[in-house]
């Protein structure tokens, strides 16, 4: 009984070990389980968590403006004189600074030698441009003219230069401390300025836009956006006025006029008859002019070719100043200064450039199957002038001579229609595309905005000028 007993009490340890080990082993897998499940969900939370972070980042990222840097080419800005740009590139020190200027079928090298530089300098100086980007080519293409500011070395200088190879970059060369020469390309920094003219005209329309400041290229487009409207020899008259808003490019270093826009908007009191033209763009993002009610300035043919010219010849008979016998005279004559430019009175293509007879130098332009022009007696072509070539209406295609039969300057225009010289000033020019009824809230609009620029230039204490931040302007499109 008591052998029964034991062995019972042994088997019921024994049961109780292994049940108690069982649960040990249950326990630990339980543990392991638990152990592995947290470690899934602590990787699953943290990726998570990196992954919404990251998210979120992203956007606040994508929310806050950037600031981009007003040098759009990722270079750095260049300096006013040699000496800033030695202190700032931590250069060898330079002593007097001269200028010169390249000369015609010059080089670099050869410009080198003449203003003293050692021959192994000019070596090791073309070198380090030639290592810059495009740096070869930026030395083969130099412009005659280039200004150089430059100081030669010494015993205890170094050598440097400061190379303006266009309106907007500049190269400087310099010696480090160890006499090794380098050198960096450098944008030169720039402004745009709005700028809004008022000026009464005394003479004529060139004159005193010209007088008033205006840069020639502005004037010339100004005067082709009047020319559709306006006869610049008989309508305009002392008194008169007009009033332009456009935007110019300034260097900042030299505070000169680098480049200009398209002309915002132009105006003409002519006897106080009231022209207003204000820039729009098309479909495709190019400038065209309308009047306030989206009616186009473009007509398909000029009034008159040329500005600041007197009108010395109709169309119609008259007595001919060389032959000395009645003739028809199948056009309009402007006399004008020799070199005086010569305006294409339409788009189109140019049928004839060169000599034709009592002609002399003449060019015929087809803008429609019903209309042509022709200019005569010029003294030479625009350099881009060739038969086939396509010109825009207002662009100069000519400058005004005596060439052919002729008693002095001037330019002999006609207008042909299906193949027949009429009266340039009689015949009903039709006009360009007007603003789509579909757009003419936009347009209105944007005439009350440029309107409010004007008016705000005007209540200014310095109504002429309103400058106005490079990146800025880039990005509005201004």
């Amino acid at each position: 009984m008591n052998a029964n007993i034991a062995v019972l009490t042994f088997v019921n340890y024994q049961a109780n070990i292994e049940c108690n080990m069982k649960k040990v082993f249950n326990i630990r897998l339980l543990a392991e389980f638990l152990t592995v499940i947290g470690l899934i969900n602590i990787l699953i939370l943290y990726f998570g968590t990196n992954n919404a972070n990251s998210s979120t980042l992203k956007k606040e990222l994508e929310d806050i403006p950037i600031i981009r840097p007003a040098n759009l080419f990722n270079l750095e800005e260049s300096a006013d004189t040699i000496f800033n740009m030695v202190q700032k590139v931590g250069a060898k020190a330079i002593t007097e600074v001269k200028k010169t200027k390249l000369k015609k079928n010059e080089s670099l090298s050869v410009a080198l030698k003449r203003i003293n530089f050692q021959k192994s300098e000019i070596s090791k100086i073309i070198n380090s441009i030639s290592k810059l980007q495009n740096g070869r080519k930026i030395l083969s293409s130099l412009p005659i003219g280039m200004i150089i500011d430059y100081s030669n070395p010494s015993m205890l200088t170094g050598g440097a230069l400061k190379i303006n190879i266009n309106k907007t970059k500049d190269i400087f060369v310099w010696q480090d401390i160890n006499n090794t020469y380098k050198s960096q390309i450098y944008l030169r920094p720039t402004k745009f300025e709005k700028t809004l003219i008022q000026c009464v005209i005394e003479n004529n329309l060139y004159i005193a836009a010209l007088n008033s400041g205006i840069p020639v290229n502005t004037i010339l487009e100004m005067i082709s956006l009047l020319g559709f409207s306006v006869d610049f020899q008989r309508e305009i008259k002392q008194g008169d006025s007009f009033e332009i808003l456009f935007t110019k490019k300034i260097d900042i270093l030299s505070n000169e006029i680098i480049q200009t826009k398209p002309i915002t908007y132009v105006s003409i009191n002519l006897s106080g008859n009231k022209l207003n033209f204000f820039k729009f763009p098309d479909e495709f993002g190019l400038p065209q002019y309308y009047d306030e009610n989206g009616k186009s300035a473009k007509r398909t043919i000029m009034k008159t070719p040329i500005n600041g010219a007197r009108l010395s010849s109709r169309y119609g008979n008259r007595k001919h100043p060389i032959l000395g016998y009645t003739k028809m005279h199948r056009g309009l004559d402007f006399a004008a200064p020799t070199g005086t430019p010569v305006f294409a009175a339409g788009d189109g293509i140019v049928e004839k450039a060169g000599w034709n007879g009592s002609y002399g130098k003449y060019i015929r332009i087809r803008h429609t199957g019903t209309y042509k022009t022709a200019y005569a007696h010029l003294s030479k072509f625009n350099k881009n002038i060739r038969v086939g070539k396509r010109v825009s209406q207002g662009k100069t295609i000519g400058y005004v001579g005596s060439t052919g039969r002729s008693t002095g300057p001037h330019l002999h225009y006609e207008v042909i229609k299906n193949n027949v010289q009429v009266n340039p000033m009689r015949i009903k020019i039709p006009s360009g595309k007007n603003i789509s009824k579909s757009n003419i809230l936009s347009y209105q609009n944007h005439i009350k905005n440029i309107l409010k620029q004007k008016n705000a230039f005007q209540r200014s204490t310095n109504n002429k000028k309103f400058a106005i931040n490079d990146y800025e302007s880039l990005k509005n499109g201004s």
